[in-house]
């Protein structure tokens, strides 16, 4: 039984009209009628009524219905099953100073849009995540910098967050709805050692002679957090969608610091799994 002449029943039995039904399914009403004729041929039986005003249904074709539109709904289910079960795993590294959650919401709708493709995550460093896609052991990685070949690949920023000053709930700095940079002087400091933005700020705060009092060198995202929450001192800090008890996020208004996160992939020979990452 020809699938095709199966979909043409189902849309004629909910249009009734021939005209109608063979613009839905984007061919022409000939070949539209021949498929139909096709199909009653092939059960040995007429499926409807036809005159010059409507289309309906006969007894059999009342009793096909059901049947065909099980038909097809299995159908659909088995293509989108082993359109994605054969797909390889999608192979992705994270290098190891960036923040998870950056990437969480792209990995998020990925997973909502092909749940039955399984994503390995490798966290190593740039260096080594680097060499792994150039021998295509990974599909892609995320990185805070364009690689200095970059020619060979290719690169998509996914992710831009503002360094804001995150500061204890019950800080004097706390109550601000934003503050300048130079708030920040004389007080105690916890530094992200491994920011992108890590020159940018130190250069910025050097121009501009303020002078905070290093307390914590941290170099993920989450322990410089964790050191603010536990009221240990401030820090700046991506602004993410994430909420950490006992910390105020407060933004910096008279100057502006972007981190930026980047996919890298391969030049030429991409995954079908990579492609499906791509479109999300």
């Amino acid at each position: 039984m020809n699938l095709q002449f199966v979909k043409y029943f189902l849309v004629l039995a909910e249009v009734g009209n021939f005209t109608k039904a063979a613009e839905k399914v984007h061919v022409v009403q000939s070949t539209f009628s021949t498929g139909i004729k096709k199909l009653e041929q092939q059960l040995n039986c007429k499926l409807f009524y036809r005159d010059n005003r409507q289309v309906l249904l006969t007894d059999e074709g009342k009793q096909l219905l059901p049947k065909a539109k099980q038909l097809l709904r299995t159908w659909n289910e088995m293509e989108s099953i082993f359109s994605e079960e054969y797909c390889k795993p999608l192979r992705l590294g994270v290098v190891s100073e960036i923040d998870f959650n950056a990437i969480v919401p792209l990995m998020k709708s990925f997973h909502e849009l092909h749940p039955n493709i399984e994503t390995q995550l490798i966290e190593n460093s740039e260096v080594e995540l680097h060499q792994m896609l150039k021998s295509e052991s990974i599909d892609g990685y995320f990185q805070k910098y364009i690689p200095f070949d970059h020619n060979d690949f290719e690169y998509r920023l996914i992710r831009k967050d503002r360094l804001v000053l995150a500061v204890p709930n019950n800080h004097e700095l706390a109550t601000k709805s934003k503050l300048p940079l130079q708030a920040i002087d004389g007080q105690h400091l916890i530094e992200r050692t491994n920011c992108s933005l890590y020159s940018e700020v130190e250069k910025c705060l050097h121009q501009q002679d303020i002078h905070p009092k290093i307390v914590f060198r941290a170099k993920g995202d989450d322990m410089a957090k964790a050191l603010v929450a536990s009221g240990l001192g401030i820090s700046l800090v991506p602004d993410i969608e994430m909420e950490y008890p006992n910390v105020k996020y407060v933004p910096i208004a008279d100057e502006q610091f972007d981190r930026k996160i980047f996919m890298i992939w391969k030049k030429g020979n991409v995954s079908t799994t990579m492609k499906k990452l791509l479109k999300t």
